[in-house]
């Protein structure tokens, strides 16, 4: 008798669980980052290098999986398990590091790991739904999203030691890593078996409706992580400037967390909204939304309540339409290349988020806070132009299964 679950119930939630804790080595320096400024020194620039590389890492791990088309010539819940559980072990080396170069090598190559975690999730999610696959993945993203949020909660608390917390980060990955290995195999779904070939990146990239879902969402990731990364640093600013004796650290974190809870809630309703009203106008109406938001928010900078309310709706707004990109993807491409084809997708767009996070410092110089976050709004609008003449390829009928 088979160990491997057969309930969608029941794989819904523990691959969720799984990518949940698997990815809190991605997040944990969130909530050690002012130990590591005492440990070792740093300075800004050294921050700002701390917050991108695991970036970088994810990047370089994706294209060169994609290139070898690993995510579909291994078997995807061993792929999934094998390199959950080196991202574990890397993070956990860093407790190791002896200063901060080792420290960042570390944090690369756990980057370099979540590549085989992150897009194989979604693939192994959309094995096993065809129909509500949109809410499904956007379950699954919703505990990604709460993930972002739990080192602001830690801010709130007060931060256990730093080799401690990472320590229990790597426990958990290893944790998620064991359910998958355990009790998840791949769903009717979804094609195995594919065979190696460089030239399969050339047929991923051959369709135009691929090519506008992918556009799509490139312009969402211009938007999401910039503000996911500089939110918490303007309702700070925002707090010191009306009230500069109060309690700015506990007004951003707790501000923070309803960020990215919200947004996490948003995933899950969203997708089921999504499966009704069709994937691309549920994207172009949550696009409207958080582009809106990035423009408005700055004049709300003088009242950091109001601009916390704004706050809230662009955290609601601006992640729900995330999953749709890649089950968009799942529906569009060669069945053979889905988990190719959605590394491709989330290692392009996270290296566009390295752009805009650094960029977003520059404008606030240039221009304030009040005026910083419009640049964002570029793109949305790239993203809702792309949905449009997605919307016209014949193949588009193929999404949703018909509600495009």
């Amino acid at each position: 008798m088979t160990r491997y679950l057969k309930s969608k119930f029941a794989i819904l939630i523990v691959i969720s669980v799984s990518l949940l804790f698997s990815l809190t080595v991605w997040f944990n320096v969130n909530a050690i980052v002012d130990q590591l400024i005492s440990l070792w020194a740093l300075n800004e620039y050294d921050i700002a290098i701390l917050s991108m590389i695991l970036i970088f890492g994810f990047v370089t791990g994706g294209i060169l999986s994609a290139l070898l088309n690993l995510p579909d010539v291994i078997k995807t819940k061993n792929y999934y398990s094998l390199y959950a559980g080196l991202s574990a072990l890397t993070n956990f080396l860093v407790i190791f590091s002896p200063n901060f170069l080792w420290l960042l090598l570390f944090r690369f190559l756990t980057g370099f790991f979540l590549a085989g975690v992150y897009p194989t999730a979604m693939k192994l999610m959309a094995s096993w739904f065809q129909e509500h696959r949109g809410l499904a993945v956007g379950i699954l993203l919703g505990a990604l999203t709460a993930g972002s949020g739990i080192p602001y909660v830690f801010n709130i608390i007060g931060s256990p030691e730093w080799r401690l917390l990472l320590s229990i980060s790597s426990l958990l990955a290893l944790a998620g890593t064991i359910l998958i290995f355990l009790f998840i195999t791949e769903g009717p779904y979804v094609s195995q078996g594919a065979k190696f070939k460089l030239s399969n990146l050339k047929v991923i990239w051959s369709k135009n409706s691929v090519k506008y879902a992918n556009l799509a969402y490139f312009g969402h990731m211009w938007e999401l992580y910039a503000f996911w990364v500089w939110i918490p640093v303007f309702l700070k600013e925002s707090y010191n400037f009306s009230y500069p004796s109060g309690n700015a650290i506990l007004f951003f974190s707790i501000g923070a967390f309803i960020v990215f809870i919200s947004g996490a809630l948003g995933n899950a309703f969203g997708g089921l909204l999504a499966d009704r009203i069709g994937r691309t106008k549920f994207n172009i109406i949550m696009l409207i939304l958080s582009g809106s938001s990035s423009i408005l928010i700055g004049f709300f900078f003088n009242n950091p309540i109001l601009a916390l309310i704004i706050a809230v709706i662009w955290g609601i707004t601006v992640v729900p339409d995330s999953p749709q990109y890649s089950v968009m993807i799942t529906e569009l491409s060669d069945q053979d290349y889905i988990g190719t084809s959605l590394t491709v997708q989330t290692s392009v767009g996270f290296g566009i988020t390295l752009i805009s996070i650094r960029l977003l410092p520059s404008f606030v110089h240039m221009v304030s806070w009040s005026f910083a976050f419009m640049f964002l709004a570029l793109g949305p609008l790239i993203g809702i132009l792309s949905l449009i003449l997605l919307r016209k390829e014949p193949d588009s009928s193929k999404i949703g299964q018909g509600k495009k």
